[in-house]
């Protein structure tokens, strides 16, 4: 009987031991924090593309783009589109999504005068950027 009860005192001691090794009152003890883990960014569909995967692809987001100039972009699900063209300034424009192909025009601005007449570019992309001719769109975070 004695054995039995130094037993069970040995398993309270150890329990008590135990609850103070995990308790976080020591102040000298950080408690792990885990940073919060990077987004990863998903690669982009690659086409041929359909009127409506472009559309969907492009309608209400924003995209830094490159080509004949640079800057950023915003396409708009309603057909409209804004930029700001890295050295010159921002305009508006129109665009469109047709099977295979974006098509674009810009209105008239200060270093635009006459805007560009409505033009179609083959679209497409290699997983991470899309490309309509000459011009690259870049995802915006």
């Amino acid at each position: 009987m004695i054995s039995f009860m130094r037993a069970w005192a040995a398993v309270a001691v150890l329990a008590v031991v135990v609850a103070g090794c995990s308790s976080s009152s020591n102040p000298d003890i950080e408690p792990a924090i885990e940073a919060p883990a990077a987004p990863i960014a998903e690669p982009l569909a690659t086409g041929p593309f359909t009127a409506a995967q472009i559309a969907k692809a492009l309608g209400e987001k924003t995209f830094a783009y490159s080509g004949t100039g640079s800057g950023t972009v915003t396409f708009y699900a309603d057909g409209t589109m804004s930029y700001e063209e890295a050295g010159k300034g921002s305009g508006t424009g129109i665009w469109q999504a047709s099977d295979g192909s974006l098509c674009q025009a810009r209105n008239p601005t200060s270093f635009l005068p006459k805007g560009t007449p409505s033009s179609c570019q083959p679209f497409s992309s290699d997983g991470m950027r899309y490309t309509a001719g000459s011009m690259q769109l870049q995802p915006s975070s």
